[in-house]
């Protein structure tokens, strides 16, 4: 990065630039066997015409798997995703001058640029790589109000001396590139002049070629002026929500083949749930920059994490030895009569147990993937490898809170209650989906033990899955979290179950109830019958902040449902790693044991006779040991317990 560079790169045109920014980020952000494996894949597959290699929008579908309505001989993909992930190579492929160079030809270096950037291997060169990367995906997606890249009279009278086959297949693969599915007259939005483009900066201040992507930032800065629409954002929701839990090199046909109308259906509306998270106003004109760096920001985290080991497929070819090897070892086995190993089914992320949930399904785990966290990792539901397994059900386990502290003060690690309903006195039949992700263990508040607060290095959360998402994140002022009246989620066997509600000092003349506080909270009656959730866009004294996506000018909420299902399930480390470890003292094995424990001592408990032959004493005495066990209602004030 010296003055010698300085002058190699000096009055360098964006193209040259961009050739070299290429080959700097495949020697640094690949290892030699990935490129090795990235230059197999790409050439041969890429099209010819003129001495030009380069990938069009049927090639890239098809070899990442994704489905393209476009080219289905029979009919049309219900997800037909390709033409969207297309438009977003294209731009992306012309990193950092989008704005003079997009949409760029897929040829080698635009296609080792889009993999560095949506396989995440951007740190080795970029600086504030994974927020700046949003700037680049709306860019990428942005159909509404865009404008025509500009050129330079330089440019253009380059592009009149090409030859004439290269000029025919840059044009075959740009008319491939998908127009916008929704366009709608321009729609600008306030542009932050303060906002810096480090991520552009940091790549080109190496080859000292700042004022050439100055130029380019001139010519046309209105990317975010345009708008992503409603439909195409739908489209690659939709895809998100199907390979959320696709693993590296993992074959995509697994999770996109065998999508019956059923399973169509509930994507659809998962994805809906998700654009309403949104800013409402925009949906008319589009999706504005402001309303799509908010949202993913403050409640949809993970969102693009899919787009990883999706793109991850260009780093590994079949063709190599390797491969070959294990193909000709598979035949070997073929044709010694052995049954050749079949395509692997995806792993579950819900474990086996005393019940199958009525509300999870494979749809809904995807959804929480995009913002769930995994106890003290930054890692996504399902690249952490953590599994949910069954605690409790209303559904299996009756609507008891007497079951219900039976099963849930056992568990020793992190939960999720998840709930679904419907709205009080609505005659529709759309469920109100709610949940809340508790790090701490649950605890009897009799108890004077000291609690394991295994995940206690996270923080809560309160949600809405549907009818529309919803994310009230947790609060980490040391203030709050000691407030011994204010816990996470606290039940009592007087008012039922509690999330981050007030909880009001014990009175042995009148049990008083929790009342909601801060920004989030969600009250259970005692029945389990009934839920009331709150949310609001202000205040920051409780355990849940407002909604990031929220404006002072919005109104508190209160939504009162009829309690259809409840469930609890425990967030267990990856059960592999786990069980390599010391298989006896795996979470799920320890669950086990103390429900085996209390089983065994509540059947020895029924046999108590606490009427015949007992005086007063001993008939205090047994009806205390019952409700310290969870077994019966108790009486006093130390009832229910807290986290």
């Amino acid at each position: 990065m010296g003055a010698g560079q300085s002058t190699e790169y000096a009055g360098s045109s964006p193209e040259e630039l961009s050739y070299v920014l290429a080959d700097r980020f495949a020697t640094t952000c690949f290892t030699p066997l990935e490129l090795t494996h990235f230059k197999d894949n790409f050439f041969s597959r890429a099209a010819n015409q003129g001495g030009l290699r380069y990938w069009n929008e049927k090639i890239l579908s098809d070899f990442l798997g994704i489905p393209d309505g476009s080219y289905s001989s029979a009919h049309q993909h219900p997800l037909d995703a390709g033409p969207v992930v297309f438009r977003m190579v294209s731009y992306l492929g012309a990193f950092p001058f989008q704005n003079t160079l997009a949409p760029s030809v897929l040829n080698f270096e635009a296609m080792v640029k889009v993999v560095v950037l949506l396989t995440e291997r951007y740190g080795r060169v970029l600086r504030r790589g994974r927020k700046d990367r949003i700037k680049l995906l709306f860019g990428s997606l942005a159909d509404v109000g865009r404008k025509q890249p500009v050129h330079a009279p330089d440019q253009d009278t380059q592009k009149g001396n090409e030859e004439p086959a290269a000029q025919e297949a840059e044009a075959a693969a740009v008319q491939s590139h998908a127009p916008g599915f929704s366009i709608d007259a321009p729609v600008n939005d306030e542009y932050d002049e303060d906002e810096d483009d480090d991520l552009a900066l940091a790549a080109l201040e190496s080859l000292d070629a700042i004022e050439v992507f100055k130029h380019d930032h001139r010519v046309d800065r209105t990317v975010y002026e345009t708008r992503i629409s409603v439909d195409t954002l739908r489209r690659l929701l939709m895809l998100l929500l199907v390979i959320a839990p696709l693993k590296p090199l993992e074959s995509v046909k697994i999770y996109t083949s065998d999508l019956d109308a059923e399973r169509m259906e509930a994507i659809k509306k998962e994805a809906d749930s998700i654009l309403a998270a949104f800013s409402q106003e925009e949906h008319d004109g589009g999706i504005s920059y402001r309303s799509f760096a908010r949202t993913i920001y403050s409640s949809l985290t993970y969102l693009f994490d899919p787009l990883t080991p999706l793109f991850e497929h260009l780093l590994f070819s079949k063709n190599l030895d390797l491969s070959q090897k294990r193909k000709r070892g598979a035949v070997a086995e073929e044709e010694n009569g052995e049954k050749a190993e079949e395509t692997p089914s995806p792993v579950l992320v819900t474990l086996p147990g005393s019940f199958e949930s009525s509300i999870l399904n494979s749809t809904l785990t995807s959804h929480l993937s995009f913002f769930l966290p995994s106890t003290s990792s930054s890692l996504n539901l399902f690249r952490s490898g953590v599994r949910l397994h069954p605690v409790f059900s209303t559904t299996a386990h009756g609507s008891s809170l007497t079951s219900f502290s039976h099963h849930v003060l056992t568990w020793q690690s992190a939960t999720l209650l998840i709930l679904q309903g419907a709205p009080a006195n609505s005659s529709g039949n759309d469920l109100v989906t709610l949940g809340a992700y508790i790090p701490q263990t649950w605890k009897s508040s009799s108890s004077h033990s000291t609690a394991s607060n295994q995940g206690s290095d996270s923080l809560p959360c309160l949600f809405q899955l549907s009818p529309s998402h919803l994310l009230l994140p947790g609060n980490p002022s040391p203030s709050i979290q000691k407030q011994c009246n204010t816990p996470a989620a606290y039940f009592s066997n007087h008012s039922g179950i509690a999330i981050g509600c007030q909880i009001p000092p014990p009175s042995r003349s009148h049990h008083a109830h929790p009342t909601p506080h801060g920004a989030g909270s969600l009250l259970i009656d005692v029945n389990l019958e009934t839920a009331e959730f709150h949310a609001a866009p202000i205040g920051k004294e409780g355990v849940f902040l407002p909604p990031g996506t929220a404006s002072p000018e919005d109104t508190p909420t209160k939504t009162r449902l009829d309690l259809y299902t409840l469930e609890i399930w425990g967030i267990v480390p990856d059960p592999e790693l786990a069980a390599s470890t010391d298989p006896s003292s795996t979470a799920v094995e320890m669950q086990r044991a103390k429900w085996d424990f209390e089983s065994r001592e509540a059947e020895r408990r029924r046999n108590i006779n606490l009427k015949a032959g007992a005086g007063d004493s001993a008939q205090e005495s047994a009806r205390w040991l019952l409700e310290t066990a969870g077994i019966i209602g108790d009486q006093g004030q130390h009832s229910g317990g807290s986290v």
